[in-house]
């Protein structure tokens, strides 16, 4: 069965083509880009699963913006999944692609030498500090809060190498609701990059979100979820290097409980472009999510810990910068806080056409 999917993956790769990104309107101060990828994944996601074609969020952007007076402008994203609910075909099986979903819709001004502020369904500011860049499931055990349904978001411009950014989210309108309980959230970003020379650079990022649940009979805060993420890539030429350290509390109104997160990132990646002519890169990955249970508990399994490694190995080959296919193989170790020990192995191809 392994033979079987990685050949069909291989040759299924083999047939791709090309793309290009594309402006589609640009006339009296108003652009729009309309941009996406198209990305799948094929192979075997787990040890209870058989080989499968995955819809690995593919997506098609666009995105407006006019020019106004003294530097200001006002522009508008949007962005749709192909991730939604999975629909039966006529022989009763899925199609594990699903449905249409609005992933982002945004509005907002722009401010020339000062920043953005926009309002929606967007990606948070926090969503830019981890900064992974593998592909099937790379860096999902990131703590931030990285995406809102609702939210305020201000991303300031780059001054000498440095920006910022800030975000509100807001939660429910309806009051003591049983199906969400989600209150408000905020976060805090801050991003430092420096080249040393072409192809020579670091940059250092930091975040800090805070998440905040209501009590099913009264409107007061009942949880709250404080995380915080420090990052730093390195690049110098083909080599790049990327690792992270974060931390994570939960804390109840009514009772002494702190179950606490710790959270281990690394990554790295070689351009073998330079050293053999093939325009191919080697990725490794690995990222470790340790929960510490309640200290105050009175058992002993809600004072043990979980933890969770996955380690990920991938090579790529780029036909051009939108044309990108690889294989991957990922390996995900996990021990609950009864002590029990899983594995889960997954492998496969994957495709991603840019355009």
């Amino acid at each position: 069965m392994k033979k079987t999917v990685i050949a069909l993956a291989i040759a299924a790769l083999a047939a791709a083509g090309t793309s290009s990104a594309a402006t589609v309107y640009n006339q009296d101060g108003t652009k729009v880009d309309l941009s996406g990828s198209f990305r799948i994944f094929l192979g075997k996601a787990g040890e209870n699963q058989r080989g499968d074609l995955i819809n690995d969020g593919s997506r098609i952007k666009v995105n407006a913006s006019h020019a106004l007076d003294n530097g200001l402008s006002a522009f508008v994203g949007y962005e749709t999944r192909f991730n939604g609910d999975q629909k039966s075909n006529q022989n009763g099986s899925t199609t594990g692609f699903g449905n249409i979903t609005t992933k982002k819709l945004f509005v907002g001004f722009g401010f020339e030498n000062v920043g953005k502020l926009s309002f929606g369904r967007q990606a948070t500011t926090a969503d830019d500090v981890l900064g992974d860049s593998l592909y099937y499931n790379s860096g999902s055990y990131n703590l931030l809060t990285t995406g809102a349904e609702k939210s305020i978001k201000f991303r300031s411009a780059d001054f000498a190498g440095f920006s910022f950014g800030a975000d509100y989210l807001f939660g429910h309108a309806k009051k003591l609701d049983e199906d969400n309980d989600y209150k408000s959230g905020y976060g805090v970003s801050a991003f430092y990059n420096y080249d040393f020379a072409e192809n020579h650079k670091v940059d250092v990022a930091a975040g800090y979100t805070v998440d905040q649940y209501d009590d099913e009979l009264t409107t007061e805060t009942l949880l709250k979820r404080h995380n915080w993420l420090l990052a730093t890539h390195y690049q110098l030429n083909d080599f790049y290097f990327g690792a992270a350290y974060g931390q994570g509390v939960e804390k109840l109104k009514y009772l002494p409980s702190q179950n606490r997160t710790k959270f281990i990132f690394l990554e790295s990646k070689y351009d073998l472009n330079g050293l053999t002519g093939i325009p191919s890169t080697v990725g490794l990955q690995w990222q470790r999510l340790g929960t510490k249970y309640d200290e105050n508990a009175v058992s002993a399994q809600d004072k043990a810990k979980t933890v969770k490694n996955q380690y990920i190995a991938v090579v790529d080959y780029k036909f051009n910068k939108y044309v990108v296919p690889y294989v991957q193989y990922t390996r995900e170790t996990v021990k609950d806080n009864e002590g029990l020990r899983t594995n889960e192995n997954i492998y496969g191809a994957g495709l991603r056409v840019h355009f």
